[in-house]
């Protein structure tokens, strides 16, 4: 990732009204692992809420951004399949498909942090769907998301 890139999300980070490290349940109270459950706020708005139960994860993602206007659907949510780890800070992957048929997974691990906060730190992909082979070049994006747990 380019420096520019990494200063616009860290500016992202500190500047956005919607993404607060304070706002963790989990603040106040002693944590002693990450607990995938629950329902996270990425640096772009964007809503996961989550339900682990053993290594499986569903749940329902909505979305604040899209690649093109209306591509994820009238009310830009998608179910959420997916696993994770165990341990204290487990791993996870999740993914969804779109109403209009892309479909995105994210891959990361969740965090604690020193004051109980707890991070989920994500890549993640997205594909676009391509009328036809030449247009094939450009359906992928990749990028990296940071949620923040903001209730249980």
């Amino acid at each position: 990732m380019s420096s520019i890139m990494w200063y616009l999300l860290f500016v992202t980070l500190i500047t956005s009204p919607t993404v607060h490290a304070n706002e963790s349940s989990t603040q106040n109270m002693k944590v002693d692992a990450c607990n995938i459950s629950g329902v996270w706020r990425n640096e772009l708005g964007s809503t996961l809420r989550v339900k682990a139960e053993g290594s499986e994860v569903r749940g329902v993602y909505l979305t604040a951004v899209e690649s093109v206007s209306g591509a994820a659907g009238l009310n830009r949510t998608a179910q959420i399949l997916g696993v994770v780890g165990d341990g204290t800070q487990p791993t996870v992957s999740f993914s969804v498909l779109w109403e209009k048929g892309s479909c995105s997974a994210w891959v990361g691990q969740c965090f604690l942090l020193g004051d109980g906060a707890q991070v989920l730190r994500t890549f993640w992909i997205l594909r676009s769907v391509a009328d036809n082979l030449s247009g094939d070049w450009g359906s992928t994006r990749l990028g990296e998301d940071l949620f923040f747990k903001i209730s249980n």
